[in-house]
């Protein structure tokens, strides 16, 4: 069933942004950084800011950022207020669009009411089908003819030779005509690596047309028919989800099956045109050719299979995926006629190819044809689209299923302190509303920091989202994520995050006297202007938290300056955690030492505060 599996065309998707997704600013951004999983191209991308009342204040200036797969846009003066960021991104990979929204708010604004960051595509259009499936029936045909007549049969005679030319003309019109749609599909928004790989195509398919015409040698004809056809091949390959995240082995196995089902499809209709509709064709000879494809068929079957199980181990979440997603289920038909096809080519095989039953053999052999060009629509509509297992450029994500539900949590970072926890529920295709309570239950396995809970709010149909730390220090932690719905059982997962294996710069264990610490700033990245607290878990030697302890933060700004003449109290969360909440720091590097119950017991945390 695997066998169906090709890898989706790219997109970008969202990572983050500065400022974050329902960011709280005390000082206004002059600029919005926005990071997405694959690179975009600026050229067709646009970050756009509005206010409460729709007006753009952005500068219209959306460019690079510099950062890898990054942009940025210009924000004019603002005021407080609540502002949505409405990103739209065109893959630099393939051209596929994406789209999605974000808030953020200035000073005591509202902050707009929105769904979480959504990496929404708009449904290909009619026009990239059909180039889509136009450009792989030429890379089948040609591969497929070529290979046919280079290790199945080699057509001789004035007939059998026309004929071939007719079936490579056909494949070559069929890679032009089908590049030139794709490039009127994206129109001027064309990025110029899918131009590229667009124009090596279209190459690939005049240097066949001029083989099959020019006075070659056969052997040679067939030669430089089998390399271009497989250039063309390398452009589909080139285009994928696998190149775009830089994935070799994908790359790879994408590569090998695109080129056995183009032996397979492209045999079947070779062998159709050249051999089963001559009339005159021997009935010994017939069962030999027959027989010979067959073998070819079968191998390029187990090729499909195998690639094909290797693939959907990365595209589908759960088995279930093949009949609860929009993409499973563009699978499972594309599936199941590639089985159907195969039962046609096994029925020739096994009951008409040793009796060269000619009428049969080509009743079996165009119904086979009829399956596998609805198997290349199948994968145009598969690769315009992103299968579950899309990477969404979170720090962690996981999609369990849980009494008939789907259940995905997505956490965008995987380091202590504030983070956003989006709980997505559905019911088959259908997203879960109007839940009556969705609670998230944390509890760390290292140590007994006891339980902290979050309560999501609905912020689209089937989309829970609740923002807090609850995640205080580097270690695993057990998320219980509980949907009560009016009427029936709870619906109740368990989620194992782990939060940062290695410690990074901005957040770091101490020694302070007796104590350890760890501690962290919140949000992760300060910002110049926004508040900021640092969020510090005490435990002891023996690793148990400490409670109901003293603890006062002195700050000191890079210039070796006091930042504020008298130490900041901390203020305690339970279970040996404690905050320093800070109105807002100019731009720099700040050191903050932290005393618990006297200087004896003190350390120091560096620290940056971003522009």
């Amino acid at each position: 069933m695997a066998a169906g599996a090709l890898p989706a065309a790219a997109h970008a998707n969202y990572v983050r942004s500065n400022p974050g997704a329902d960011a709280r600013l005390v000082k206004p951004p002059i600029e919005i950084r926005v990071v997405f999983s694959e690179p975009p191209d600026p050229r067709g991308s646009t970050v756009q800011v509005f206010d409460l009342g729709g007006q753009r204040v952005d500068l219209n200036d959306t460019t690079a950022s510099g950062e890898s797969n990054g942009l940025r846009v210009g924000v004019k003066p603002i005021g407080d207020g609540g502002y949505t960021v409405a990103w739209s991104t065109l893959s630099a990979v393939d051209g596929h669009e994406t789209k999605g929204t974000f808030a953020f708010a200035v000073g005591n604004g509202p902050l707009p009411a929105l769904p979480d960051v959504v990496n929404a595509s708009p449904p290909p259009s009619p026009l990239e089908l059909l180039g889509r499936t136009i450009g792989y029936a030429g890379i089948a045909l040609a591969l497929g003819a070529a290979y046919f007549a280079l290790r199945v049969h080699a057509p001789t005679g004035a007939t059998e030779l026309r004929r071939e030319r007719q079936l490579l003309l056909v494949a070559a019109g069929l890679l032009v005509v089908g590049s030139l749609l794709l490039v009127a599909d994206q129109g001027g928004r064309l990025p110029p690596r899918l131009a590229l790989f667009l124009g090596v195509r279209a190459l690939a398919g005049l240097a066949i047309a001029a083989a099959a015409a020019a006075p070659f040698r056969a052997t040679t004809r067939r030669d430089v028919v089998f390399a271009a056809a497989l250039a063309a091949a390398l452009t589909a390959t080139l285009v994928s989800h696998a190149t775009a995240i830089g994935d070799g082995k994908d790359m790879v196995l994408d590569l090998v099956h695109v080129a056995a089902v183009s032996i397979w499809s492209g045999g079947v209709v070779a062998l159709l045109w050249i051999v089963l509709l001559r009339a005159d064709r021997d009935d010994a000879m017939l069962a030999r050719i027959a027989w010979r494809f067959s073998l070819t068929a079968l191998v390029a079957v187990a090729v499909l299979v195998t690639t094909g199980t290797l693939q959907s181990l990365d595209r589908l979440v759960l088995v279930q995926d093949l009949v609860e997603t929009p993409y499973g289920i563009a699978l499972l038909a594309k599936i199941l006629l590639l089985a159907i096809a195969l039962s046609v080519g096994a029925l020739n095989l096994l009951r008409y190819g040793p009796r060269a039953d000619r009428r049969a053999l080509v009743r079996g052999t165009v119904a086979e044809t009829g399956l596998l060009a609805a198997v290349m629509v199948a994968a145009a509509v598969l690769t315009a689209s992103a299968p579950p297992a899309q990477s969404t450029g979170a720090a962690f994500d996981e999609t369990q299923r849980v009494s008939g539900y789907r259940v995905e949590l997505v956490v965008p970072t995987a380091t202590p302190g504030r983070s956003r926890f989006v709980l997505r529920v559905h019911q088959g295709l259908t997203p879960v509303t109007g839940a009556q309570k969705v609670a998230l239950r944390f509890t760390m396995v290292e140590h007994d920091m006891g339980q902290s809970e979050l309560i999501a709010d609905e912020r689209a149909p089937g989309e829970y989202v609740a923002t807090g730390s609850p995640v205080a220090m580097f270690g695993t932690w057990k998320v219980q994520a509980i949907v009560r719905l009016a009427g029936r059982d709870d619906v109740d997962a368990l989620f194992t995050v782990p939060i940062a294996g290695t410690q990074t710069a901005s957040a770091v264990a101490l020694t302070a006297g007796q104590f350890n610490l760890v501690v962290f700033p919140d949000p992760t990245v300060p910002i110049e202007g926004a508040p900021i607290a640092l969020s510090i878990v005490v435990i002891d030697k023996q690793g148990n938290p400490v409670i109901g302890h003293r603890i006062t933060g002195t700050l000191s700004g890079s210039a070796g300056q006091a930042a504020l003449p008298s130490a900041l109290t901390a203020t305690e969360a339970g279970s040996g955690r404690y905050r320093i909440d800070i109105a807002a720091l100019a731009k720099g590097t700040w050191t903050a030492k932290i005393a618990i119950d006297g200087p004896e017991n003190s350390a120091d945390y560096g620290f940056e505060v971003s522009p």
